[in-house]
């Protein structure tokens, strides 16, 4: 299924929003870009509104490989049942939730804004009315990279710290839809910067900055204090090769926006033991004895 595949899902199985709108093929009428013309079989002559179509926008992403846009329009007429009745239920169904299609990382969106309209019907003296939503659409790729991964090492402290919480974009997959909350919150770490801090015979030490993202329905403030805590008095993360990854400093800032900044940043140390030299083998050695004349 596509992200646009789970969203018509969402909105048409939802029965407080499904029983507030029209039907088409006796079906929630909820249409991807555009809704068939009034005159179309599947409306079974009855009412045409409410109604929902919504297009998404993709857009490249640096960090997020991808990003876009949601574009939502809730159409009714004067004397339905008006579309700001419906904004509610539709925002509570899209935002706080991780949606992960088929072959795709898990996205989530965020409500930007919602601008009212009114527009003549066509063929009719009648005013359809509606209410365009706008949603931020945040794509959560693995941040997983090699051997030592710092990322890695902190998913896997996440995993034995909070055996409860969901690790988005870890190894273990996401549900199709997933909605955090207080009892099981989820963490969404990416590497921000890395670079080289100094460099020994045995060992290059390299600095992170590690962004961590927390979604926990709207309890992220205690969870956040609740990591802070316990990575303060750890004070250093096992690698999976057993290393330690030295926790330089923490710093945490709730007003932060949880989908696109993360609201704890992880400044870290851990280092990249060097091989040993590598000696080639001594072929064809020849071993010569010389007698001096003695014993």
């Amino acid at each position: 299924m596509t992200l646009e595949d789970i969203i018509y899902s969402r909105l048409t199985t939802d029965t407080t929003l499904g029983s507030q709108l029209a039907k088409y093929g006796k079906k929630p009428a909820v249409f991807f870009q555009t809704a068939p013309d009034d005159t179309a079989t599947g409306w079974g002559q009855k009412k045409q509104y409410p109604r929902i179509d919504y297009i998404v926008d993709y857009v490249s992403n640096p960090e997020r490989k991808t990003s876009g846009v949601l574009t939502l329009n809730i159409m009714s007429t004067e004397d339905g049942t008006p579309p700001e009745e419906l904004e509610p239920t539709v925002r509570q169904l899209l935002c706080g939730i991780f949606i992960t299609p088929d072959g795709a990382p898990p996205y989530s969106m965020a409500w930007a804004r919602s601008d009212v309209f009114d527009q003549t019907r066509d063929g009719s003296d009648g005013i359809v009315v509606g209410i365009t939503l706008t949603f931020d659409v945040y794509a959560f790729p693995s941040q997983i990279t090699t051997d030592p991964d710092p990322v890695l090492a902190m998913n896997h402290y996440i995993e034995e710290l909070l055996p409860e919480a969901e690790i988005i974009g870890g190894k273990k997959p996401t549900a199709r839809i997933f909605t955090p909350s207080q009892e099981t919150p989820a963490f969404y770490f990416r590497l921000e910067t890395i670079q080289t801090q100094r460099e020994t015979n045995t060992v290059a030490w390299m600095d992170a900055t590690i962004a961590c993202h927390i979604f926990a329905g709207g309890e992220e403030t205690t969870w956040l204090k609740y990591l802070v805590d316990a990575l303060a008095l750890a004070g250093e993360v096992i690698m999976l090769d057993t290393s330690p990854m030295f926790l330089q400093s923490l710093k945490a800032d709730n007003t932060l926006d949880a989908l696109s900044t993360g609201q704890l940043r992880i400044f870290a140390r851990f280092g990249i033991l060097r091989r040993a030299p590598y000696s080639h083998p001594l072929l064809h050695a020849n071993r010569e004895h010389k007698n001096t004349g003695g014993d």
